[in-house]
């Protein structure tokens, strides 16, 4: 299990553009040699991960918060972002299931039918064949 696939607010990293063409390692990973640097400054990542000390955003007490719901809720219109709209029901599968069934179930959710390629959001495409999931 790679506990670094799964981000403090429910996202999975494993379809993200960014992990997929490596230059992201994920939202949990301290690595600074990373290419994308724009996690560092998430508002989410640095509550749970640096104040707070939490895996996720679900075990906080103030749990949703004003950045998850931001995240959430941004959007709406937009298939590209649909992933975040799921977050808070990926919170609730990750408590309810635990971190390692919900990862496998992520990663059988962003394969692609057609190919058995990975789907990549913001473009709900794989990576593989082309093949549109949306």
């Amino acid at each position: 299990m790679n506990k670094n696939l799964a981000s403090f607010c429910g996202i999975y990293c494993g379809a993200c553009p960014s992990y997929i063409r490596s230059s992201c390692l994920g939202c949990r990973s301290d690595n600074r040699t990373q290419k994308r640097k724009s996690k560092w400054s998430c508002l989410i990542r640095k509550c749970c991960q640096e104040e707070k000390n939490l895996d996720l955003c679900i075990e906080c007490e103030d749990y949703p918060c004003k950045n998850l719901e931001k995240l959430k809720n941004s959007h709406l219109k937009d298939e590209k972002y649909d992933y975040r709209h799921q977050i808070f029901y990926n919170l609730v599968r990750i408590k309810k299931n635990g971190l390692k069934d919900w990862l496998e179930e992520q990663s059988e959710i962003w394969l692609c039918s057609k190919c058995g390629g990975r789907i990549i959001f913001y473009e709900n495409k794989c990576t593989d064949c082309g093949e549109k999931t949306i």
